[in-house]
């Protein structure tokens, strides 16, 4: 028999096994079983009894659990995979089952017993930034029920002088309480890196792995297969993966040494379908076809003219469920989202254009306030009308007020790209798919289950429908291909030559392996080591290469250690092929002279090597003619000179990333921002759209931290240590200075701190000692959740500053921190 969804309140049996299963992971003192921190494998057996845990007592912990609104649901799974012994003993495991199965308030349990029961901090691993905000999100409860510091490492937050704990590595110590790090991949093989550095990669009792599919996809999966290998050497914790599509899974748990827990429950049941012309089959579990009805003509389209519009009949897969419920549309393209939505918001029926007009105007208004007054008039309108677009042009601010009104009913319809279904926890009703396509390229099966994934709302839905449409022919051979056929295995992708010479300079940089053999040992038990023979021949060649390029250094015995160039290399978390073209581009510039009369050199400088755009040449030669003399020479002197420029005008080329005219024309976006122009207006200058310019910006402030990390560590770019930090900091709040304090707090752009300011609230302080229903009368277009947000977010930051500054004296003075708050509270 299959498991079913049960609720806490209304099951006193569940209620019972729930309670028991908490009380084993929480360790408390009425319960039998208690877990021990997981030794690493190359731990000595004294290492090992140091770290076994011991019981606490939590028995109010345990029960104020309970009260807990976001656990009050749990599935007989979730109580059998609680109860397995190995994950309560601190065994690795993989939980392997359908999107939307409750996977995740598995891992916040277990993380929970970490934080309370062990007094150890947790790590939570996710692919994308806009997942590492909902979870902080949803994370909140930790903050409030038990003072747990819920940490975001995303690339939205880099450590600054208005938030110094914010991204920091390592990560500051608490004076009260453990944390959780939400992390995106990068910053998690950062975060990872910095505590064995520093030697307490021990503070970490659990890393959960969101998504691990992604260990199988293209540089990001090894960088996960890195941190996770790191980890596992160092670190004494439990490794908790999560996937709903995994194939290999055998190859996985041998590399994570993982038992496995896998269910196909699902608590809302999905029903796949699939229309081909206007005939609507259901999809069976063997991939056939079973045909369930003719839809014949679109009935609501009553003119030739409109019927044209919708050639797919789009509009009769809407009718049956909007507005009562909520629909996703999965397109190819952006461009294809928005001709979509444009169709939908004009075709759907009056009474759904016209509904909740006040919450749809002032969304509308919320979006103009974050984008500086300017909005595009199809987004506008079709808003107004009940729909919306979602797609990596919008700004991440857009993005989050359309999933904001969507989750509230405000508006029934998102027409939208792959990266929604792997990026947002999203659900709806129904979601269609408007055709088996990603860009150019067929659906993949992994991005077929994410889409369907996000049928049925747990909670609202007691089904979810996904619909394919699917035209006969080459589309419906290619579709049913692809779900008949087998998920793809997760296969490494440490094999490629800049990935794995990153890799081996961080074993060596943190001495985890420094010989051959010891390095040969942690290949060997990679996923990339399980999977191919020739692991060997690649290292040996690597370590040729790293010696070669003065990276790492070799002595007499064989012991290999990284030399100040591998060290400034390892701190950046650069690639050495990536360093070794920064390094000589930034001495070419420092050679002929750091223009200092604008800031313009500097962030022509910082400018990543891996972006593309197309260039229209003639706002390249108006921009090229507006910098100054001393600009232009120096540009020359680079190899940019005027001539060569000049024949770009004429031969209009198309260049490759990393190419130096690309790079200025680049720059010369960021100029613009740098002078407080608005994103609406730079992006509709350089004809790109808003979120591409946000991307970039956030893209050249990551890479500016790389070089000033870089630059501490050779003496030779003493210059730029001290350059680039202000830099940063103007470069990413790119506004006036007195607002850029408040531009530290969650949610508040140009616009909403301008409010702020002009209301009173002019520093972090009074922010965070403001009630949010003052702020709520306050502050027009400022609905209740973003005032709770602002609020909390000021608190946390004062949190933080504290926290950091007791840290700093703790170094400076030699008291320990108990001893400093005693002094400091004797001065009042």
């Amino acid at each position: 028999m299959s498991p079913r969804i049960r609720s806490v309140s209304d099951c006193s049996d569940n209620y019972g096994i729930m309670k028991k299963t908490s009380m084993k992971l929480l360790g408390c003192n009425n319960c039998d079983i208690i877990g021990d921190a997981k030794p690493s494998r190359l731990c000595t057996s004294r290492r090992k009894s140091q770290l076994r845990s011991t019981r606490n007592s939590c028995s109010t912990n345990c029960s104020r659990a309970f009260k807990i609104p976001e656990m009050q649901q749990v599935t007989e799974w979730q109580n059998q995979c609680l109860n397995e012994k190995q994950l309560i003993d601190g065994a690795n495991m993989i939980i392997s089952m359908p999107t939307g199965a409750g996977k995740t308030l598995v891992a916040e349990i277990v993380m929970l017993r970490e934080v309370i029961a062990r007094r150890r901090s947790c790590i939570i691993i996710v692919p994308y930034v806009a997942i590492a905000q909902q979870q902080v999100s949803s994370l909140s409860f930790f903050e409030d029920k038990f003072n747990v510091c819920v940490e975001e490492y995303a690339a939205s937050k880099e450590c600054s002088e208005l938030m110094p704990c914010s991204g920091r590595l390592p990560p500051i110590k608490r004076r009260k309480g453990e944390s959780i790090y939400v992390a995106t991949i990068e910053k998690a093989n950062m975060l990872i890196n910095s505590l064995i550095e520093v030697n307490r990669i021990n503070e970490i009792g659990v890393v959960v792995v969101d998504e691990l599919h992604m260990i199988g996809e293209n540089t990001r999966g090894a960088i996960i297969e890195q941190g996770l290998v790191k980890f596992m050497h160092k670190g004494t914790g439990q490794i908790i993966g999560m996937s709903a599509t995994l194939s290999n899974v055998d190859q996985l748990s041998r590399f994570l040494h993982a038992a496995v827990f896998s269910t196909k429950f699902r608590p809302v049941k999905l029903v796949e379908k699939v229309k081909i012309g206007s005939s609507l089959y259901i999809i069976q579990p063997d991939g056939k076809l079973e045909f369930e009805v003719d839809l014949g003509e679109n009935v609501c389209i009553a003119s030739e003219k409109l019927k044209n519009r919708d050639p797919d009949g789009l509009v009769s897969l809407l009718n049956d469920i909007v507005p009562k419920r909520s629909v996703l549309i999965f397109c190819p393209t952006k461009q294809n989202c928005e001709n979509v939505c444009k169709m939908v918001s004009h075709l759907m029926p009056r009474s759904v254009r016209e509904r909740r007009k006040a919450e749809r105007l002032a969304a509308v208004k919320a979006l103009k306030n974050e984008e500086d007054g300017k909005l595009s008039s199809l987004l506008e309108l079709s808003i107004l009308h009940g729909v919306a677009y979602h797609h990596s042009g919008l700004t991440a601010d857009e993005r989050k007020i359309i999933e904001d009104v969507f989750e509230d009913g405000i508006i029934n319809i998102i027409c939208c790209t792959s990266t929604l279904a792997a990026g947002v926890n999203l659900p709806a009703r129904r979601v269609i798919i408007k055709a088996p396509m990603v860009g150019k390229e067929p659906l993949r099966k992994v991005q077929y289950l994410q889409m369907v994934g996000r049928a049925g709302r747990a909670g609202y839905d007691n089904i979810g429908e996904a619909v394919t449409i699917v035209h006969s022919g080459y589309e419906e051979s290619k579709f049913s291909d692809m779900i008949c056929g087998p998920l793809p295995c997760c296969n490494s992708s440490l094999n490629e030559p800049t990935v794995f010479s990153s890799f081996i300079l961080d074993l060596i940089s943190l001495k985890i392996a420094q010989r051959l053999d010891e390095l040969e040992i942690v290949i060997q038990e990679t996923l990339f080591g399980i999977q191919n023979s020739n692991s060997e021949q690649l290292l040996r060649e690597t370590l040729e290469n790293l010696t070669k390029y003065d990276l790492v250094i070799v002595d007499g015995d064989g012991k290999y250690s990284a030399s100040t160039l591998g060290v400034a290399v390892f701190s950046a978390s650069l690639s050495p092929l990536a360093a070794r073209q920064i390094s000589s581009i930034l001495l070419d510039n420092l050679k002929e002279g750091v223009v200092l009369s604008s800031h313009f050199h500097l962030l022509f400088m910082m400018v990543p090597f891996d972006i593309a755009v197309d260039i229209d040449w003639d706002i390249f030669y108006d921009e090229y003619k507006t910098l100054p003399r001393c600009e232009q020479v120096l540009l020359a002197r680079l190899g940019l000179n005027e001539k060569q420029l000049v024949r770009c005008f004429v031969d209009r080329p198309k260049l490759n990333e990393g190419e130096p005219p690309l790079r200025l024309y680049i720059s010369f976006m960021l100029h613009r921002l740098w002078k407080q122009e608005t994103f609406s207006d730079v992006a509709e200058r350089f004809q790109v759209s808003r979120g591409w310019l946000q991307n970039v910006l956030q893209a050249t402030c990551s890479n500016a931290s790389s070089i000033t990390r870089f630059a501490e560590k050779v003496p030779s770019f003493w210059p730029l240590k001290n350059l680039v930090p202000d830099l940063i900091q103007h470069l990413r709040d790119c506004s006036q200075q007195e607002l850029i304090p408040l531009l530290a707090l969650d949610g508040v752009k140009r616009g909403r701190a301008r409010q702020l300011y002009n209301a009173g609230f002019k520093t972090i302080g009074l922010v965070a000692s403001a009630d949010p229903s003052v702020l709520l009368s306050t502050i027009v277009h400022l609905n209740r959740r973003q005032a709770n947000a602002i609020v909390k977010s000021a608190k946390v930051l004062l949190r933080d500053q504290l926290a950091e500054k007791v840290e700093e004296l703790e170094e400076q003075i030699g008291l320990s921190r108990n001893e400093i708050l005693a002094k400091f509270l004797t001065c009042y």
